[in-house]
């Protein structure tokens, strides 16, 4: 009885921590979709009990998932208030931006070329994209526009290069796209993914780097590019 006693308590407890581990992953990705989608804006507080009867999970795993996001950046923790969202100033926006290009444009350069899967897959994301614009359905467009990068990401064997980028875009997303709010722009979204398909069906990796760099550049139109740093100095005149 007693061996078989301990038999069964070995057999729940991976079952409760599993059930655990659930609600943590679920309290994460549903704190940080409430971020990229803006319904959560920078600066504002997280109301705990409110968030975790909205999510469906207890404190404590909603705790975990705040602590997870506040070491992503995407949260910050003050002691005795609570946990808000991150608010950037216009030179740490520039220096995410920064690293972006630098490491999407190593993801682009080191990419398998797709099969005609991946493409049929790429061009379904943008037809996707294409009905949103259609309904101006400016949430769904955000996320199907995020599917259909990181599926061209995905291609390059660089893992560690691409869990970063993912990691830098949840930070600066919420302001990536702006640019949604015109109609014109969200059409001209989905004409630059066409293009953009078409260099990758065509195995041009010269064409598929300055295809991605006109995207990233329009879709980042009128944000701050200027890096904080030393001022250089004027030259002195007489």
């Amino acid at each position: 009885m007693h061996a078989m006693s301990e038999a069964k308590i070995r057999v729940k407890k991976p079952a409760k921590a599993d059930k655990a581990t659930g609600a943590m992953t679920r309290a994460l990705q549903g704190v940080k979709a409430l971020i990229v989608n803006g319904d959560l804006s920078p600066g504002e507080q997280i109301r705990q009990e409110e968030m975790a009867e909205q999510l469906q999970v207890s404190r404590v795993p909603l705790r975990e998932a705040m602590n997870v996001l506040a070491d992503q950046g995407l949260l910050f923790h003050r002691p005795h208030q609570g946990y808000f969202v991150t608010k950037r100033v216009a030179g740490e926006h520039a220096q995410i931006r920064r690293m972006l290009h630098l490491l999407e444009n190593e993801l682009m350069l080191t990419i398998r070329w797709p099969d005609k899967a991946a493409l049929a897959e790429l061009r379904a994301l943008n037809g996707e994209m294409r009905d949103c614009v259609k309904q101006a359905d400016i949430r769904q467009l955000i996320q199907v526009n995020r599917q259909f990068h990181f599926r061209i990401f995905s291609l390059s064997p660089n893992s560690l290069i691409l869990e970063e980028v993912r990691r830098l875009w949840s930070m600066i997303e919420p302001s990536m796209w702006t640019k949604y709010d015109r109609a014109d722009d969200r059409a001209k979204t989905v004409v630059e993914h066409d293009r953009l398909i078409a260099a990758l069906a065509a195995h041009d990796r010269a064409r598929c780097a300055a295809e991605m760099e006109h995207h990233r550049y329009s879709a980042e139109s009128g944000m701050p590019i200027e890096l904080p740093g030393v001022v250089p100095e004027m030259p002195v005149t007489n």
